[in-house]
């Protein structure tokens, strides 16, 4: 989040290539994330313990957003960023900036209902 935020700012004082490597990094970390938390999460205890056997319980509901949200947003950031390197430059940037404002928008819808996930994660182990 700290990175996003710090990428932002970056924008918005018109320093493009700084932004870029910035968003860059960010993806690389949250990549990383997914890979060695989220995704082993998601099907070794989510599936199983909750979104099969109970799949209209908030925990399992929430999963169901969280998931696919997470996945476009992630793709989306992915494809931006190579689009970016590939390009070797900025120009290519400014016309996909509706895309951008998606993905952010995209990434912050599943970064509230990964929030939301955690905390009724948290909830069902303290009442269990």
């Amino acid at each position: 989040m700290f990175l996003l935020l710090y990428g932002y700012w970056l924008k918005r004082n018109v320093d493009f290539l700084a932004h870029a490597k910035v968003m860059t990094a960010a993806l690389i970390l949250h990549l990383s994330m997914i890979f060695t938390v989220m995704v082993p999460s998601l099907i070794l205890a989510l599936v199983p313990v909750f979104v099969v056997p109970h799949t209209l319980v908030l925990t399992s509901l929430v999963t169901l957003v969280h998931a696919p949200l997470g996945a476009v947003a992630v793709s989306l950031g992915l494809w931006l960023v190579l689009s970016w390197r590939r390009s070797g430059g900025l120009e290519g940037c400014f016309k996909r900036k509706k895309i951008m404002f998606a993905a952010m928008s995209i990434w912050l819808a599943a970064f509230f209902f990964g929030f939301a996930l955690y905390a009724s994660l948290y909830w069902t182990a303290l009442m269990g």
